[in-house]
């Protein structure tokens, strides 16, 4: 079995004219629900009554279209097992796996059961600086100290619906969850009941860093317009001051085609929700078009330590059998003047409705049975935001018919220069499904990511594997993270929920390591929930040494710049001049400061300035002394004039006239040698145009 890495093709876009993009604005005054006390909260026995479902992204209607396309897709890209995958030659090192571990439920007779709120899975994940885990399963959310080792809720889980303080009637689903780390808060959302009379969007605020403590909640309408819609599919995202939510908004009971309303953006303010205010200042971005067309599915895309520097989102023709088009939008301005951009690119390779993944139960012949995939969209992305996004999703891999990971680059977005390539990360026997992706560099500049996701085949359990994105745009071959203990068998025909997203945070106080929450079978073919801990390979930070050498007195010094780690070919700026390859910098002067910049190939970079310390300590003076030859002398004038320097010997008979020239105001050297004369005593006099010494010392000539 090989991995393969698509062969990247990067393709160059014009904007299209923004006169082509649409959308509708609204304000909203959002309430305060309630306060949420996981320590006073009654016991809660999560009651419901399941058919094995969860609500399906995009509605009832949309998975009977999306089954036809896999049908399309199978017939299009049949599965070949023969296929021989290109060997990735150019490998990056493996990530270093760290603790792994399932949770597991204990009940009040003692019995273990496994930690699952719900199928499909819909795995979340949060982690704050000092190791407070808080995960979220379908239904229910659980929160976990690792250096303590310790269940933090008193009633070990909670049920989303204790949350959001409901009935019995209502459903609760689709859990997410954010990690503020300078405000050292949680966030979570998510979403209520599938019909448009009850619909909500609920989001909380934790009250501090500890999940026990009381959660301030806010529900959002999942009807905000009042025209006989649901909302579905959450994500969130957040800057330094809001809060951005996506979703999907639902016309219940009528075709696929027609059912899809447009995906929406919830723009909020975060501050009021930490400080609990009565009401949140808030904002809708609706009926978002681009050359009349709805936007499906919007991404909400984070920054590398979940803060984001400019928001984007992320769209794509998800349910196509083949496709290459990728929607970058941002939304720009405070909640006063927020305004959205939207603008389309191309990328390559295609991607497409990915197959569903095999099981060992799983009926081959027949391209709706396995684990449910879903469709092509956007389920994770990251951004610098200055000049690259990364985002994933699981696509067909067209050279075996098998389901892969899509990795695609954005780099400068929105910008004339913008571009997109993408890779497909695959193999010739297991299924990949439900990627998501995370920051593991330890300079801002870095572009390393780890990308974790579900696997299976029939001969593989499910189970939770990753890979690593090296700087020099080369990948790790695939860690198995862990195996499956059985085959998954919740529904009786073979069709199984494999997702629908999965969790991933980097633990910004430990560049470089990375937390994930993914799906595999358990022995009993239901479904749990497994945790890693993965740290990056990639140790190594852009550093350089100085140097300086030669005699800086008469000004042939020489500094050089000594670069390591990073990725090579460096290159060098001093003094303010072009960059180029040349790492040295000549003639320099006693006393001259330097300022130097060097960066690599991804361009990071390192700025310092350094001082050279006068040798010449007072103003007026000379070195060195004693001497053998060349001496520099150092005076100031408080006016431009004529100055003349002569040598005497000790018994004040003049030696030479060395110089006779016009001086400037201010500090002056004087640069001579004095290797002619023989062993002794000397004096130096630097007269000035009134006949004024400016300068008288006493020099020593040694042998």
């Amino acid at each position: 079995m090989k991995i393969s890495i698509s062969t990247i093709l990067i393709c160059l876009f014009s904007f299209t004219a923004f006169s082509q993009i649409s959308y509708n604005e609204h304000s909203f005054t959002l309430k305060k629900s309630h306060s949420f006390d996981p320590k006073t909260e009654d016991a809660d026995f999560n009651a419901k009554l399941l058919n094995m479902e969860a609500p399906s992204p995009d509605g009832e209607s949309y998975r009977s279209f999306l089954m036809r396309q896999k049908i399309k897709s199978r017939e299009k890209y049949p599965i070949n097992l023969d296929t021989q995958l290109p060997e990735n030659k150019n490998k990056a090192a493996q990530p270093i796996v760290g603790q792994g571990f399932a949770k597991y439920s204990t009940l009040v007779n003692g019995r273990v059961i496994d930690y699952s709120g719900g199928i499909p899975n819909d795995n979340a994940l949060a982690i704050s600086n000092e190791g407070i885990l808080v995960s979220g399963v379908n239904s229910v959310i659980w929160a976990y100290d690792l250096n303590t080792d310790t269940t933090l809720f008193p009633k070990h889980i909670l049920s989303l619906r204790s949350v959001g303080k409901g009935s019995n009637a209502h459903n609760y689903f689709d859990p997410q969850l954010i990690y503020d780390h300078e405000a050292d808060r949680f966030i979570l959302v998510f979403l209520k009941n599938n019909d448009p009379a009850t619909s909500g969007y609920i989001i909380c605020f934790s009250s501090s860093n500890d999940p026990r403590d009381p959660w301030n909640v806010y529900e959002l309408p999942g009807n905000p317009l009042n025209n006989n819609r649901w909302t579905d599919f959450p994500t969130i995202s957040i800057t330094k001051d809001e809060v951005f939510l996506t979703a999907n908004l639902i016309i219940p009971n009528v075709s696929w085609q027609v059912g899809f309303d447009g995906s929406i953006i919830w723009q909020l303010n975060k501050q009021d929700g930490y400080d609990s205010t009565s009401t949140i200042r808030t904002k809708l971005f609706s009926d978002i078009k681009y050359n009349g067309k709805f936007t499906r599915n919007l991404h909400a895309v984070r920054g590398l330590d979940n803060i984001s520097k400019r928001q984007f989102f992320l769209s794509n023709r998800n349910f196509d059998i083949t496709n290459d088009s990728i929607f970058v939008m941002e939304v720009t301005g405070t909640l006063d003047n927020s305004s959205l951009s939207v603008s389309m690119a191309k990328t390559s390779p295609n991607y497409g409705v990915p197959p569903n993944g095999r099981q060992s139960d799983t009926d081959l012949s027949d391209p709706t049975k396995g684990l449910q995939t879903n469709d092509g969209r956007v389920l994770g992305a990251i951004s610098n935001g200055d000049d690259w996004i990364q985002y994933v999703s699981t696509t067909v891999n067209p050279a075996t018919g098998l389901a892969g990971i899509y990795h695609g680059t954005i780099k400068n977005p929105l910008t004339n220069s913008m571009s997109i390539s993408g890779n497909i990360i695959a193999d010739n026997v297991k299924d990949f499904g439900y990627p998501n992706i995370a920051f593991t560099g330890n300079e801002d500049c870095d572009i390393e990511t780890m990308i974790a996701f579900n696997f299976a085949s029939p001969n593989d359990f499910p189970g939770v594997a990753a890979v690593y994105y090296g700087n020099d745009g080369s990948y790790s071959d695939v860690t198995y993270l862990k195996d499956g203990l059985n085959y998954v068998d919740a529904h009786s025909d073979s069709y199984e929920r494999w997702g629908d997203y999965f969790g991933i945070q980097t633990k910004f106080n430990e560049p470089g390591t990375v937390w994930t929450s993914g799906f595999f079978g358990l022995m009993n073919n239901q479904n749990g929930t497994w945790f890693n801990e993965l740290k990056s390979p990639d140790e190594d930070q852009l550093a350089v040494q100085s140097n300086l050498s030669g005699n800086l007195t008469f000004c042939d010094g020489k500094f050089s710049l000594n670069p390591s780690g990073g990725i090579p070919p460096y290159n060098y700026s001093f003094n303010g001049s072009a960059f180029s390859d040349i790492a040295e910098l000549d003639s320099v002067c006693d006393g001259d400061s330097i300022i130097f910049s060097i960066n690599d190939s991804r361009g990071c970079m390192i700025s310092d300035t350094v001082a050279n310390p006068k040798t010449i300590n007072d103003i007026n003076g000379t070195y060195p002394n004693p001497f053998t030859g060349q001496l520099v002398s150092q005076f100031e004038l408080n006016k431009d004039q004529l100055v003349s320097a002569f040598i005497f010997d000790s018994n004040g008979k003049l030696v030479a006239k060395i110089l006779e020239q016009n001086a400037k105001t201010g500090i002056n050297k004087l640069f001579f040698d004095l290797a002619p004369l023989g062993a002794g005593i000397y004096v130096l006099k630097i007269i000035g145009g009134d006949e004024e010494e400016v300068l008288v010392e006493k020099l020593f000539k040694r042998e």
